[in-house]
């Protein structure tokens, strides 16, 4: 049995009540986070963040001062490992857009709906865990969770996890189910199994880093990926581009 961890957050909101609900909304969750900061601008959250070292950061992208969209490249540039979400409402919702320049993990418009926020948080749990553990075991109580969330949350996880060996049978034991029932729920809501879908993640990484870097061995390429037996990365490439990897990198070579 696992130790759950739990993660940090601050949330940074010139808005006090807005704040507040924010903080009150997280609370209600079943999730591994706790507060351990929260300002009224930008420049105050850098302080802080300095201070804290959260883990995740929600904030405003109107605030005095110091607004979210130059709050996040600061944080971006000093700090890219914590995991930052804007709030925005409608009217400035493209411009929110702009912060994914700044490494911002996603946006949500106000008013902030439990649901979203839930699976918002979510999602950064798996990413933190998954940076925290070569297998990570997810801190989301998944039995609490419907046959969507848990396929949501599987395609986050290999996502986040593709260039590792990923093993299904030992993410299902950690999540306490069945690896052939994990399997049935994602390609029921993926339409293909967790196996297509990290070969084409795979693949398609491949793809470009044959092409963006030339002179990179096919034996490291495949390595960085997650294929650690250049043989079969390159059979498996073959069957899924009908080229081999030296091939593809040839008739795609821009001069």
């Amino acid at each position: 049995m696992h130790t759950v961890r739990t993660y940090k957050y601050m949330v940074v909101e010139d808005e006090y009540l807005i704040r507040e609900n924010i903080i009150k909304k997280i609370n209600s969750l079943n999730l591994p986070l706790e507060l351990v900061g929260e300002a009224s601008n930008g420049k105050d959250g850098l302080a802080l963040v300095e201070a804290l070292q959260p883990h995740l950061l929600i904030t405003d992208i109107k605030m005095p001062q110091m607004d979210g969209l130059e709050f996040t490249k600061q944080l971006h540039t000093t700090y890219p490992y914590i995991k930052a979400v804007i709030l925005s409402g409608y009217n400035d919702f493209t411009f929110a857009q702009q912060a994914l320049r700044f490494g911002v993990k996603d946006f949500l418009l106000k008013p902030i709906s439990v649901e979203n926020l839930n699976t918002c948080l979510q999602k950064l749990v798996i990413m933190l865990d998954s940076e925290y553990s070569h297998t990570a075991a997810l801190s989301v109580d998944v039995h609490t969770l419907s046959k969507e969330e848990i396929s949501n949350l599987i395609e986050v996880y290999l996502h986040e996890n593709f260039k590792k060996e990923i093993s299904l049978s030992e993410l299902a034991h950690k999540l306490g189910f069945t690896s052939d029932y994990l399997s049935r729920v994602f390609k029921k809501y993926k339409q293909e199994s967790p196996i297509k879908y990290i070969t084409k993640l795979r693949i398609n990484e491949a793809k470009q880093l044959l092409i963006n870097y030339p002179d990179l061995d096919i034996k490291k390429v495949g390595e960085l990926v997650g294929y650690n037996d250049a043989f079969y990365f390159s059979r498996v490439f073959k069957t899924n581009t009908n080229l081999y990897p030296s091939e593809y990198r040839i008739k795609n070579h821009k001069l």
